[in-house]
């Protein structure tokens, strides 16, 4: 019998995140990362430290993982230029958080376990107060996001080692949400409505 259990990493759990991160990006799928260790087989990045992670287990099986950072889009750092989410947003003022390392365990996708890691996102950008989530798509990924309720702001963007990328929205405030027709605000209801 599985034991789902979402947390939020910590210097504890991290460790299995990167290791996690290495096997998806490195292994799997042969990209040059930049702090990829690959004696230790682990998989480092700078911007743990500049927001949330979140970790999916089932029992003591690590499932997926997501960084969920927080930016002002009029002042995003350099590192999340490729987002330029300042000319992106309809109201970049409005405040947003980047969604990045979104990775789930080669032998659990398509198992449902993107569901508790969106609530998470869902209800820590809620409790931020902030109105956007952004998220770099490679292709196969698209349509997951679209039924979600993201929409594609810019497509073709050269995001260096995954190739090319959309950059995908995911607005609060949509009425498709906070009405309960998009897919992510029929699940995930209370998020919009509390």
């Amino acid at each position: 019998m599985s034991k789902i259990e979402l947390i939020v990493v910590d210097e504890r759990t991290l460790p299995l995140v990167q290791h996690l991160r290495y096997r998806v990006y490195c292994a799997e799928k042969q990209f040059a990362m930049p702090g990829a260790d690959h004696e230790a087989r682990m998989l480092f990045d700078e911007a743990d430290s500049l927001g949330v992670t979140f970790a999916l287990f089932d029992g003591a099986d690590l499932v997926s993982s997501a960084q969920v950072i927080p930016v002002d889009p009029l002042k995003a750092p350099d590192k999340f230029a490729v987002f330029d989410l300042r000319n992106a947003l309809p109201r970049p003022d409005h405040g947003a958080v980047i969604v990045s390392k979104l990775v789930t365990a080669p032998d659990r996708r398509g198992s449902k376990t993107l569901g508790p890691v969106m609530r998470a996102v869902l209800d820590f950008v809620a409790q931020e107060k902030r109105r956007y989530i952004a998220i770099l798509a490679e292709p196969s990924m698209r349509d997951f996001y679209v039924s979600m309720g993201f929409d594609i702001m810019k497509e073709d963007i050269d995001a260096a080692p995954f190739g090319k990328v959309a950059l995908m929205v995911f607005d609060m405030r949509d009425e498709r949400h906070t009405s309960g027709k998009s897919l992510a605000g029929w699940m995930f209801k209370s998020v919009f409505t509390g």
